[in-house]
């Protein structure tokens, strides 16, 4: 039986479904635009040693993890993340000690396990072993608990946000394929994603997926984490890489409202898709951008410490570099307190290491009294051929 919101038919109720189709000519030019952003990026990493390409590739996933569940209001320790990720991916070792990593651990190697094995095929094994990763102690509905890994139950699934007035019903936003047809559902999109058709462009095979996966929302909970953990996969079988250098999670987070929006009008609408095509190309436009410049900034950092090496610093002004140099760092500068509180010393210490620093033209005084501070001013180490592409 056809099931219908506010008198509009679900796309999956289409006789044509699941057989998408798009205008090609009008997403010709951004996927151009989307692949030449990316391959740009890609160049760059190609450009870059192995210390610096893992420091990229660490930047981006961890964004990715953090961001994939924050868009689904699941905050993740930033530190603990990148502890994990940094162990998983076999860069350093020793930081098992950090607060928050055995918690993390799992949900970060749901993506690792799912970008380094981007070439074994996706099946529901390793959809539920994501599943269970993501929800260790099963789905709390209300005073029941459901395990995770396996497939939705009975009851039919809705997306619905509350009614904006006290009073007034809930908004539904979509309603799931029945649970009668959703092991064929599965089945139809595992083989589809498996095998997909010759000549297919892998962004969009990308774009496809993610719509697919996610209308048929086959699990109790978190169908837009694992739906998302499937177009990084995609986005590695695309690349044919093991590791991410930009984070699509972090591009949908900044725009959140705009990611619901195109998923809800691609998901009762027709079959054609060209507008949620255009729309994820755009992200991936934006997204891959953004890695160009984290890659920048690495090639940036590296520079500063080439030319450090040169001088004695002293164990304080390395530690507050590093500090302040961080990718974790929220602060670009430091003053003449914030250094005392890094370095653990007194102001005149502080001052004398500061003026030493800018003496080396490794740190460069900003302002005066007491909002004057000290930055590292990163632009005129980044290569002349990265600042064009970042401009």
């Amino acid at each position: 039986m056809v099931q219908t919101t506010e008198g509009r038919t679900y796309i999956w109720e289409l006789k044509d479904w699941p057989r998408f189709t798009w205008d090609a000519g009008r997403l010709s030019e951004a996927l151009a635009s989307a692949r030449r952003s990316q391959g740009e990026l890609l160049g760059m990493v190609k450009a870059i040693d192995q210390v610096a390409s893992n420091e990229a590739a660490v930047a981006a996933m961890v964004q990715e993890v953090v961001s994939n569940s924050a868009i689904e209001g699941v905050a993740l320790n930033m530190e603990s993340v990148r502890a994990s990720m940094l162990l998983r991916l076999g860069v350093v070792t020793g930081l098992t000690q950090v607060a928050g990593v055995q918690h993390v651990d799992p949900i970060v190697g749901v993506l690792t396990e799912a970008t380094q094995g981007y070439r074994d095929p996706l099946t529901t094994e390793r959809i539920f072993g994501w599943h269970r990763a993501l929800f260790p102690k099963g789905i709390q509905e209300g005073i029941r608990v459901f395990p995770a890994g396996i497939l939705r139950g009975e009851g039919p699934m809705v997306v619905a946000s509350p009614g904006r007035h006290i009073g007034l019903p809930p908004t539904i936003h979509f309603e799931a394929p029945g649970r009668e047809v959703l092991e064929g559902e599965v089945e139809a999109f595992l083989a589809w994603f498996n095998a997909p058709p010759a000549g297919l462009d892998g962004l969009f095979r990308t774009a496809l997926a993610h719509l697919w996966f996610i209308t048929v929302h086959p699990l109790a909970d978190g169908n837009g984490r694992i739906a998302r953990t499937i177009t990084d996969l995609a986005l590695s079988q695309d690349e044919q890489l093991p590791l991410r250098y930009y984070s699509l999670s972090v591009q949908i987070m900044r725009n959140k409202q705009n990611y619901y929006d195109a998923l809800e009008n691609a998901q009762r609408g027709g079959m054609d898709i060209t507008d949620w095509l255009a729309w994820f190309l755009s992200q991936v436009l934006q997204a891959t951008r953004h890695g160009v410049r984290e890659v920048a900034m690495v090639m940036a950092r590296s520079r500063f410490w080439a030319m450090a090496r040169k001088f004695s610093l002293n164990p304080r002004q390395e530690m507050v570099l590093k500090a302040i140099l961080s990718p974790m760092s929220r602060e670009d500068a430091v003053s003449n307190a914030y250094y005392c509180k890094l370095a653990d010393t007194n102001r005149t210490t502080a001052s004398r290491d500061l003026a030493e620093l800018v003496g080396m033209d490794l740190l460069r005084p900003y302002g005066a009294g007491r909002s004057a501070s000290y930055r590292v001013d990163l632009d005129r180490f980044t290569p002349d051929w990265a600042q064009l592409s970042t401009s």
